[in-house]
């Protein structure tokens, strides 16, 4: 099976996503506080999945794991996002909360989400070396 990156980075070649060059790795890790859930009897089983723009269309790039009956999650998977300059790359940060035992969304609840890019969580100029974000989701419900 083909990691997740593998897969963005081939879709990225393909579509021919960006034309300039990738000037640094960009590593993002997530944490939520304060999810609320749906379910009033259980607490949310959160994950994150991070999704990039693309010719108007949002691809997924990545997720992170499922943390189990937990509010305020701090996520231990690490996004790694190629950051172009002269590129705005829009990223949409979804939270679901995953009931079952595996990570399909088929019957995952949309508990937020938020969109922003790349250069509005960090990034500076001139680029940095290779660098952590947390980002802390203020998840906005629908």
């Amino acid at each position: 099976m083909q990691k997740m990156s593998n897969i963005y980075e081939s879709a990225a070649n393909t579509l021919g996503i960006f034309s300039s060059p990738c000037l640094t790795k960009v590593e993002l890790r997530v944490a939520c506080k304060g999810i609320s859930d749906r379910d009033a009897l259980s607490k949310p089983d959160p994950c994150v999945i991070l999704k990039m723009q693309s010719h108007g269309q949002w691809f997924e790039v990545d997720r992170t794991e499922v943390i189990r009956t937990c509010i305020n999650p701090i996520f231990s998977k690490l996004f790694t996002v190629d950051f172009y300059f002269e590129e705005v790359q829009r990223l949409r940060f979804e939270v679901h909360d995953i009931s079952s035992n595996h990570n399909g969304l088929k019957d995952a609840d949309f508990l937020g989400g938020m969109e922003c890019t790349l250069g509005q969580v960090g990034v500076s100029t001139p680029p940095l070396p290779p660098l952590l974000l947390v980002l802390i989701l203020n998840i906005l419900l629908c």
